[in-house]
């Protein structure tokens, strides 16, 4: 699916920056205006008919973030002493109810109409994160609409899935969008910051520049809890926001700077995403049938035949399991560890259906999914004995057994650290308690893509 995001990129939103507020003090973020001035008339010139963009300072929740809906809404700068100071967005619902549709199998996006906002004692509103890159918007000749969300701050990589669901579902509409992801960087940059100073700060900020000029979010992930409290930042979940925007896309950056003028770290970026994937396509046999099975049954009902003459690989019987992620989220998993079918093909066929239709934590899945599913194969080497020694998180799978009880763990899942904290959820997933005695087997495995 060829994206329709035409522009993204990460914008600050100090209420200094607006000139009936700044005045003389524009000049000391020179840079940061003339570079947030140049993104934005290159992100209109792109011909965008809707802005998506998300802030950190409106009504954020602890569990999932947040999607503004109603006709328009409007807000102005009262609390900084400018009440004259004031816009008003209108709101494209029918991609915000399409967003909100796809993303309720997979993630919490709490929708916030009037109603849901006064049981929260607030109104909506344009908050001043969304203000302010508005306003340098709206100044370049934007007149098109909006659609307004809040990030989650518990869990940063729901943004992630967010921001790619926001992308695809833009596309699947024909949507011409641009992405403001709202944010600042350390409030702790400087001796002379009114919110203190950490010499933390700065390395933040060269990590998250960094990050976002090479298209790589390695450098953010191994950030403690305790190290971004430290640094006291308010963007990370919106840098989190555009990666999935971008996803694997290929992308020009023709503006980008940073500065720290008030001891606060004032970071932009621009992306002018191509319509083509970094990614090589997937010609995988095992990933092509696991797909064509799924799609047999829900065309069809039945369960697809088995395909005649096979590979050699897939005449040997083996346990296979099939793992469905849309949008970077997990959408079904079924397997078998044992081969229960007289090949590896029947194997997959069986799975690749039940992954769709039966994994109890998801609902069925729907024809119009199917294009937007990531598919992975496991195919499962014979189960040994083995002894916590003998494990490897990432090499090898587990089972954990105490009677007609079994629990199973895949390696190199991205929560698991240790072999014990493998064998301790292999024994949650079979109900094994801690105190009952298991036998133990490992297994290793080959994942198609």
């Amino acid at each position: 699916m060829k994206t329709t995001c035409k522009a993204a990129g990460l914008f600050p939103h100090p209420p200094v920056m607006i000139p009936e507020i700044g005045g003389s003090e524009l000049s000391r973020m020179a840079l940061t205006i003339k570079t947030e001035e140049e993104a934005m008339h290159k992100m209109v010139s792109s011909g965008i008919e809707t802005v998506i963009i998300i802030s950190p300072h409106n009504l954020c929740f602890h569990d999932g973030p947040a999607l503004f809906l109603a006709d328009s809404i409007s807000g102005n700068l009262s609390d900084f002493g400018y009440p004259q100071l004031a816009m008003t967005l209108s709101i494209d619902r029918m991609l915000a109810e399409a967003v909100l549709q796809e993303a309720a199998p997979l993630i919490p996006l709490h929708r916030v109409d009037e109603e849901e906002a006064r049981r929260y004692n607030r109104t909506l509103t344009i908050d001043w994160g969304t203000f302010v890159p508005m306003y340098y918007l709206q100044k370049a000749g934007f007149k098109g609409k909006a659609v307004m969300f809040s990030p989650c701050f518990s869990n940063y990589e729901i943004n992630e899935i967010l921001g790619t669901i926001v992308e695809r579902t833009a596309a699947r509409l024909g949507r011409k969008i641009g992405v403001i992801a709202s944010g600042d960087l350390s409030h702790r940059l400087t001796p002379e910051s009114p919110n203190g100073y950490t010499e933390k700060g700065i390395l933040f900020d060269k990590a998250v520049m960094d990050a976002l000029r090479r298209r790589d979010k390695t450098p953010l992930t191994s950030m403690t809890p305790e190290f971004i409290d430290e640094i006291a930042m308010c963007g990370l979940p919106s840098v989190y926001f555009l990666f999935g925007i971008l996803g694997q896309r290929k992308a020009d950056m023709p503006c980008f700077s940073h500065e720290g003028p008030f001891g606060v770290g004032y970071g932009i970026c621009l992306y002018l995403p191509h319509g083509e994937d970094e990614k090589e396509p997937v010609h995988d046999v095992r990933v092509k049938l696991a797909r064509e099975s799924i799609r047999y049954f829900l065309e069809h009902g039945t369960i697809m035949d088995t395909p005649s003459p096979l590979a050699p690989d897939l005449e040997k019987r083996a346990g296979v399991f099939v793992s469905l992620h849309k949008y970077g989220a997990l959408r079904g998993c079924i397997g078998t560890f044992l081969p229960c079918y007289k090949n590896t093909a029947e194997e997959i066929i069986h799975n690749a259906r039940a992954a769709a239709m039966d994994d109890p934590r998801f609902p069925s899945l729907t024809a119009h999914e199917l294009d937007d599913l990531d598919i992975s194969v496991d195919i499962l080497s014979s189960p040994e004995p083995a002894a916590i020694t003998d494990l490897n998180i990432k090499k090898y799978g587990i089972i954990v057994e105490n009677g007609n009880r079994r629990g199973l763990l895949l390696p190199a899942l991205d929560s698991v650290n240790s072999p014990e904290q493998q064998i301790n959820i292999a024994r949650r997933k079979a109900g094994i308690r801690n105190d009952e005695p298991i036998k133990l087997y490992r297994f290793t495995v080959k994942r198609y893509f």
